[in-house]
């Protein structure tokens, strides 16, 4: 149904977007960096209108949205929130389970106070156009794409509801329950799948923790990267773009080796 769906659907110009990538990393990104020396994570979308998308590029598209304003912002709150143009960067970092990962901020309502998303606030601006999802690092597989882990703090928190309301009628205490937090993005990603443009979700390096070290440990992650990343693509193309060219990670039916690794 979905390839059907994204048949109907004029093709992104890979080079294009490409040059989109670019833009952003250049004018958004945080200038700091990881432990290892690589780029700090962030993600970002846009939503403009289609012909940017589709022909040449254009380095007008996001007219308006002023690097210093954007990078001011995040380092105050977080979070951007402009007329073409979303922007996170991690929230709550080294607080443990109180951390909220980028993707999930703008796709999943990183303050509770948040009436709608950053993603739908923002899609409802043009609802045919093209929208670009970006995210430096893939979305990590402990949280991000992990819907086993979603389902199973669901039950937890069920299980503990249902063992206090049996003591309450039985007068024995009450303990506290921890709530649990949908962390998983992929269900949330089916705004994207119903945006009637051009759209794209799009990374430029594999997350290091989701690599391996070891040679079985590398085959064992991999696999679970390539199922977790087809279940992103069924959803919108997906793309790796790095330096100047993007490639389109869903193939055949599965996910290419270029979005497995960081091999150049």
């Amino acid at each position: 149904m979905n390839s059907l769906f994204f048949s109907r659907i004029p093709a992104m110009d890979t080079g294009t977007l490409a040059k989109i990538i670019q833009y952003i990393q250049n004018s958004y990104q945080p200038p700091e960096k990881t432990d290892y020396g690589g780029g700090f994570q962030f993600a970002a979308m846009i939503n403009v209108e289609q012909k940017y998308c589709s022909g040449p590029f254009d380095n007008n598209f996001l007219d308006g949205e002023n690097s210093a304003t954007v990078k001011e912002q995040l380092n105050k709150v977080s979070l951007y929130q402009g007329q073409k143009l979303v922007v996170a960067v991690p929230m709550n970092k080294g607080q443990g389970g109180k951390a909220v990962h980028s993707e999930r901020v703008l796709l999943m309502c990183g303050d509770n106070n948040q009436a709608v998303t950053p993603v739908k606030n923002l899609l409802n601006k043009i609802k045919d156009g093209c929208s670009v999802f970006y995210t430096y690092n893939s979305p990590c597989m402990q949280f991000c794409l992990n819907q086993q882990r979603d389902e199973d703090e669901r039950k937890r928190e069920q299980a503990l509801k249902e063992r206090n309301e049996k003591n309450r009628l039985k007068g024995k205490k009450i303990v506290p329950i921890e709530p649990a937090v949908k962390k998983c993005i992929v269900d949330s990603l089916d705004i994207l799948t119903n945006y009637r443009g051009l759209k794209a979700f799009v990374f430029s390096r594999v997350y290091d923790n989701d690599i391996g070290n070891t040679e079985d440990e590398k085959k064992r992650k991999v696999a679970l990267l390539a199922a977790a990343l087809k279940t992103v693509a069924e959803k919108v193309p997906l793309y790796k773009c790095s330096g100047t060219s993007c490639v389109n990670c869903l193939s055949g039916g599965e996910i290419v080796s270029q979005c497995l690794s960081n091999n150049p």
